[in-house]
C-alpha cells in the first residue's frame, strides 16, 4: 500500500510557516491582493509574495487576474480547516480546566460552536449529535461508537454529506469524542468531519479566521 506520509510532510512543512499560517488567516476571510495583505499584517511584498508562491505550489492558495492586480483565495475551506486542527492539537497539550470553566461560565463563542480537529464540537456539536440519535439517523454500538442507519444514510446524503467517502476513510467511522466544555459526546470521526464538510461548503457554517471557532446560523439538524 503506497503511503501518504510524503505528501502530509510536504503540507507540514508549508505550515510550518508561521507567515503561511498567518496568510491563511487573511484569506479565510475573503480573496485579497498582495498589497492588501502586506498592510493588514505589517509585512513587506517580498516577504508576502514568497510565501505566497509557497502556499501556492501545495496547492492551498489559488489566483487569479484583474487587469494590473493579482488576486489570491484560498482553494476551498480545506486550508482553514487544516489550521483549525492544528490549534486544536496545539490547545490539548496546554494545560486545561480554568480555559474551559471560563468559556463555560461566560458563554463565549467558542463554547458555542468551534471545531475539535476536523469536526463539529461544543454546543453545536453536542446537540447535533443528540439530535441524530433522536432521529434515528444514528445508533449506538458500545459506550463511544455509533452505526449510521440506512434512514441516517438517505438522510445525510440528501443533505450533501459524502457518506461513501467517510466509509472509505482510514479510521473511525462514527465515534463519540468527549467535549472540552460540554463534557459529553460530540461526533468525531470520519463522518463528523464529512459533516462539518458539508456544512462548510453549503454556507451553513463558516470557520472565523484566526481561531477555532464556527458561526453557524442555526443548530443543524436537531431534533
Amino acid at each position: 500500500m503506497r503511503s501518504d506520509a510524503g505528501d502530509v510532510a510536504r503540507f507540514g512543512r508549508v505550515l510550518g510557516h508561521e507567515t503561511c499560517v498567518q496568510l491563511i488567516d487573511e484569506l479565510s476571510a475573503g480573496e485579497a491582493s498582495v498589497s492588501d495583505l502586506c498592510a493588514r499584517l505589517g509585512l513587506d511584498q517580498p516577504r508576502v509574495s514568497s510565501h505566497l508562491a509557497l502556499l501556492r505550489e501545495a496547492g492551498l492558495v489559488g489566483v487569479e487576474t484583474r487587469g494590473r492586480q493579482r488576486v489570491y483565495s484560498l482553494s476551498g475551506p480545506s486550508p482553514a480547516l487544516a489550521l483549525s486542527t492544528l490549534r486544536t492539537l496545539a490547545a490539548s497539550v496546554a494545560p486545561r480546566g480554568e480555559a474551559a470553566q471560563r468559556a463555560v461560565r461566560d458563554d463565549a463563542p467558542v463554547r458555542r460552536a468551534r471545531t475539535c480537529y476536523d469536526h463539529l464540537a461544543g454546543v453545536a456539536g453536542v446537540r447535533m449529535l443528540d439530535g441524530f440519535l433522536q432521529r434515528g439517523w444514528l445508533e449506538p454500538r458500545g459506550e463511544r461508537e455509533f452505526e449510521l442507519t440506512p434512514l441516517g444514510e438517505s438522510a445525510l446524503e440528501r443533505e450533501g454529506v459524502d457518506v461513501r467517502a467517510a466509509r472509505q476513510a482510514r479510521r473511525a467511522f462514527a465515534i463519540g469524542c468527549l467535549d472540552w466544555t460540554e463534557r459529553r459526546y460530540h461526533m468525531g470521526g470520519a463522518l463528523g468531519s464529512a459533516t462539518l464538510a458539508a456544512l462548510l461548503r453549503s454556507g451553513r457554517a463558516r470557520l472565523e479566521p484566526g481561531s477555532r471557532v464556527v458561526t453557524v446560523g442555526e443548530v443543524p439538524w436537531t431534533a
